[in-house]
């Protein structure tokens, strides 16, 4: 049997792929514990509990997808945050690009948030009145999440891997991690994944960092989140 032999240059990537696997599944198994969950409900009441195990999934997501790697990885490569795109440059093109994916992003949530099929799901957290902290303090664990979120994919994972396999195979990787993990939702959001992640990753590339990817996809996430508060039957803010 012939072994592969072992380059120092696949660290970066080798460790960034496990990061990644290891995050997103500590993430996952503890979102779908029951036994976790039933914690939250024995001492919050099913209503409340399930709020509070949703806001602590989020932020727990946040951590252990996004932050933890991203410090693990930063020590033991001895690069910077901002050699993982979390750097502030070529602001006029990542405005252009956010503000004209808004324009598209936006309409088509207000519309497709009115369906039957999306409002059984969203909002994730299913209060029947809401107040102005409840959906101030979601909003933000949206945030905090997907922080995370587009650290690791479109942060460490992409710049990880494209100098050593090249830009396209890193696309193709990072999609494709991108779209298993939305399999657990829906055939839907599973295909969408792809020409998003896509062009994410395009625009991650050339800008060199990772907020437009951030603020679209907070765009996406908070303009469904609000607009199904607003047009779901059974709940209302006061």
């Amino acid at each position: 049997m012939n072994v592969p032999s072992w380059d120092a240059s696949y660290l970066e990537s080798v460790l960034t792929i496990a990061l990644v696997t290891a995050g997103f599944s500590v993430y996952h198994f503890i979102s779908i514990s029951d036994k976790v969950k039933n914690r939250f409900y024995s001492k919050y009441g099913e209503e409340k509990g399930n709020t509070r195990m949703i806001l602590f999934t989020r932020y727990l997501g946040a951590m252990t997808i996004g932050i933890i790697p991203a410090i693990l990885l930063v020590l033991i490569s001895g690069k910077s945050f901002g050699d993982y795109g979390l750097k502030f440059q070529n602001g006029l093109t990542s405005l252009y690009w956010i503000a004209g994916i808004a324009c598209i992003v936006v309409p088509m949530n207000f519309f497709n948030s009115k369906k039957e099929k999306n409002l059984a799901f969203y909002p994730n957290v299913r209060e029947k009145i809401w107040s102005k902290k409840l959906v101030a303090s979601t909003a933000f664990s949206w945030c905090a999440y997907l922080f995370g979120y587009e650290f690791m994919f479109r942060g460490l994972l992409l710049f990880s891997t494209a100098p050593l396999i090249g830009d396209w195979p890193a696309i193709a990787l990072n999609t494709a991690f991108y779209a298993l993990v939305h399999v657990p939702k829906n055939l839907a959001e599973t295909i969408g994944a792809v020409p998003l992640g896509i062009l994410l990753c395009l625009i991650t590339l050339t800008t060199g960092t990772i907020w437009v990817a951030f603020f679209v996809h907070i765009t996406l996430a908070l303009s469904n989140f609000f607009f199904s508060l607003r047009h779901h039957p059974e709940m209302s803010v006061r």
